[in-house]
């Protein structure tokens, strides 16, 4: 996996919310869609609230919204929001970074160097909206 649980959550949570713009959401209408735990989902929502990526109203009406437009959300937004240790810059032989084997790269260095600018390229343009889009579409074809 690219990126951890807690961010593949967040992912999925904020795409249902792409999803019901229109009004607000609780957290346990989204975790039960999305099959997320509750309590982790409102930790992340707490975070992301703190981030200014979300608006959150307290309330028996209350819920969540995205505060952003989600094509101005990125996979790497989120990653950076929530405080994730993105590792697509160590080695993926030696222990460490890559830059501390400059000197002596490791054998897979150019292939995995490749790699990783294709990854990052994946996740600074891809957007909310788009995996929103995916979400339709996989929701669409789940109820024919």
């Amino acid at each position: 996996m690219i990126y951890s649980e807690t961010v593949k959550y967040a992912l999925l949570a904020l795409a249902y919310l792409a999803l019901n713009s229109d009004r607000l959401v609780k957290v346990e209408e989204i975790a039960e869609a999305q099959k997320i735990p509750k309590p982790f989902l409102s930790k992340i929502f707490h975070k992301l609230a703190r981030e200014r990526v979300l608006k959150s109203y307290k309330g028996p009406t209350g819920g969540f919204t995205l505060a952003l437009p989600p094509e101005k959300i990125t996979i790497m937004d989120v990653i950076v929001y929530l405080d994730e240790d993105y590792k697509l810059d160590y080695c993926a032989l030696r222990p460490g970074r890559c830059e501390e084997w400059n000197t002596a790269p490791c054998a897979v260095h150019e292939k995995w160097t490749k790699l990783r600018e294709s990854i990052l390229e994946y996740l600074k343009t891809t957007t909310i909206a788009e995996l929103a889009e995916v979400e339709e579409k996989h929701k669409a074809k789940s109820v024919v």
